[in-house]
C-alpha cells in the first residue's frame, strides 16, 4: 500500500519542466539526448500464425516475446510518481519507456501487415486499494479495420508486475464471439458470457488489442492478495490509415525530453480528466507543459 501522498508543491509546474527533478525522483532511470540501443531479440521472429490469431480473435496474448527491461525498477519508479502525488504516466518521461517501445515496433509491423507507427497515447496505470477497473470499451470502433480483417490501430498492454484475475487483469471478447465486432454503430459486444475471455500475464509478456476488440480489465478483489496490478500501454497503427490522434510519431525510440512532456501533457485531460477538473496543481502542471511544448500535426519526429 502506498504511503500518504505530499500535498503537492506549488511550484511543481515550473520543476516538472526540469530533467533533474525527474532523475532525483526516479534515479535508477534515464533521462538522456543520445539514441537508446533497442536489441530487438527474437520479437522479429512473428509469424503470419501470430499475425492471424490476431485477425481472428482481436487480440494477442505473447508470452515473454524477448523484451530487454527492468520491469521492477520501472515499477518501484512508478511507485515514487505517485507517491509525489503526480499521475503514472509521467513514467514516460524515462528513456527506458522509449525503450521499450523501440523495441516493440517489429512486433507491430508483422502484426499491423507493414510499417507501424506509434499513436501519441501513451498510457500507464498504478493499482490502488478500491480502484474499480477500467470500464469495457473498444478504443476505436466503427473505423478499424481493413477490408481483409488487420486492424489499423491496436493497444499493447504491458504489465510491470503480475496480472492476475484477483488484482484486475484484462478480459476480451473474442472477435468472433462478437456479433457487433467492425460494426459502424459499435457498442457492447453482442455475445455469450461463456466467450469471455481472462488474460493474466506476467511482467514482460505483452497483450496486443486491435481498435474494435471489446475488453476491460476487471475490479481487483476485495482481498486481493497478488498486490497492485501496474502496467504501461502504448498505442500504434498502419502507415495506411489516417492518424488517429492527428498525429504520429516516427522519431521513436527517440524522442526528446521536452517533447515527452508535451505529449504527456497532451495526454493528461484523457486520462485524468476528474483529477484535472478538481485539482488545480494538476492543472497548472498540465496547462504549464502544453503551453510550453505545445504540438502540431502530422508526423512527430525529433
Amino acid at each position: 500500500m502506498l504511503s500518504k501522498i505530499r500535498k503537492l508543491p506549488e511550484g511543481l509546474a515550473i520543476a516538472a519542466q526540469s530533467a533533474e527533478f525527474w532523475r532525483r525522483l526516479a534515479p535508477d532511470l534515464t533521462i538522456s539526448d543520445a539514441q537508446p540501443k533497442t536489441p530487438i531479440s527474437r520479437q522479429a521472429e512473428l509469424s503470419r500464425k501470430e499475425r492471424m490469431l490476431l485477425i481472428n480473435d482481436g487480440f494477442l496474448h505473447l508470452k515473454q516475446p524477448g523484451i530487454e527491461a527492468d520491469f521492477t525498477k520501472l515499477a518501484a519508479a512508478m511507485q515514487n510518481i505517485v507517491k509525489a502525488g503526480l499521475p503514472p504516466a509521467f513514467i514516460g518521461v524515462y528513456d527506458e519507456v522509449w525503450s521499450i517501445a523501440g523495441q516493440l515496433s517489429e512486433v507491430m509491423n508483422v502484426l499491423l501487415g507493414g510499417r507501424a507507427q506509434l499513436v501519441p497515447d501513451f498510457k500507464a496505470c498504478f493499482g490502488q486499494p478500491g480502484d474499480t477497473g477500467q470500464p469495457a470499451r473498444r478504443n476505436r470502433p466503427g473505423t478499424s479495420l481493413f477490408k481483409d480483417g488487420t486492424p489499423k490501430s491496436a493497444v499493447v498492454w504491458l504489465p510491470l508486475t503480475p496480472a492476475t484475475t484477483n488484482n484486475g487483469c484484462p478480459y476480451a471478447v473474442p472477435a468472433g464471439q462478437d456479433s457487433n465486432y467492425g460494426k459502424p454503430e459499435g457498442g457492447r459486444a453482442d455475445s455469450s458470457l461463456l466467450a469471455i475471455r481472462a488474460l493474466p500475464a506476467n511482467p514482460g509478456d505483452i497483450v496486443v488489442l486491435g481498435g474494435e476488440t471489446y475488453h476491460w480489465n476487471s475490479r481487483p478483489a476485495r482481498h486481493n492478495e497478488d498486490g497492485p496490478l501496474i502496467s504501461l500501454c502504448w498505442e500504434f497503427q498502419s502507415r495506411e490509415a489516417a492518424p488517429v490522434e492527428g498525429m504520429v510519431i516516427d522519431s521513436y525510440p527517440y524522442v526528446p525530453f521536452e517533447t515527452r512532456l508535451g505529449l504527456l501533457a497532451r495526454q493528461m485531460p484523457k486520462q485524468n480528466s476528474r483529477e484535472i477538473s478538481t485539482n488545480p496543481i494538476w492543472r497548472a502542471v498540465q496547462q504549464t507543459l502544453a503551453n510550453r511544448y505545445p504540438l502540431g500535426v502530422g508526423s512527430l519526429r525529433a
